[in-house]
């Protein structure tokens, strides 16, 4: 058995990443894009978790979205810093909730808000036909589905999207029939 020799780290500064080394375009297939969760983790968070807390979470971790599942990990629906936002949680607050009362549930877009791409059309397209899809419908964030097995596959990212192609994708979010109901009640 060889003993490998160890070295300080004291001229080392850089975590290198994947897009360190793989060049995407905006011509490159779209699965080259997405978070695969048969790769990857999917990242979620409980319903009954504190909406603060998990802000504070998120944004100290460098997460933008989170999936959110029940105590027996059922898909409830999405949460993302944007629902999470000090204003949003202000405005929950004015309605009559303690601030610790306020759950990811209840900030969360529900499953039946959702929509998903399918990961069959994914696999035949490119990275321009996924930026043009999420700016058409003004998404920052998309699931992806395999239909055919009835789970949830990946999610899109457009920060993901921006940062490895080096480029600023403008995302304009369309308003929501929730977003205007609250500013009418708040």
């Amino acid at each position: 058995m060889t003993c490998l020799q160890l070295f300080d780290l004291d001229l080392i500064d850089k975590i290198i990443s994947p897009e360190d080394f793989h060049k995407i375009s905006l011509d490159s297939p779209a699965t080259d894009i997405f978070t695969d969760f048969k790769e990857h983790k999917a990242l979620v968070i409980e319903g009954d978790t504190d909406a603060a807390d998990t802000l504070k979470l998120m944004l100290k971790a460098h997460v933008k979205m989170k999936i959110v599942v029940s105590k027996t990990n059922d898909f409830l629906g999405i949460v993302s810093t944007n629902e999470l936002s000090e204003q949003r949680i202000v405005a929950e607050v004015a309605k009559g909730s303690s601030r610790t009362e306020i759950l990811v549930k209840d900030m969360m877009i529900p499953r039946y808000m959702l929509h998903a791409l399918d990961y069959k059309d994914l696999e035949n397209a490119k990275v321009n036909d996924v930026v043009s899809t999420l700016k058409n419908y003004g998404l920052r964030h998309c699931l992806v589905v395999d239909r055919s097995n009835h789970h949830i596959r990946g999610v899109i990212s457009s920060s993901d999207i921006a940062r490895k192609l080096h480029l600023h994708i403008d995302i304009i979010t369309k308003t929501s029939f929730k977003d205007i109901f609250e500013v009418i009640h708040a």
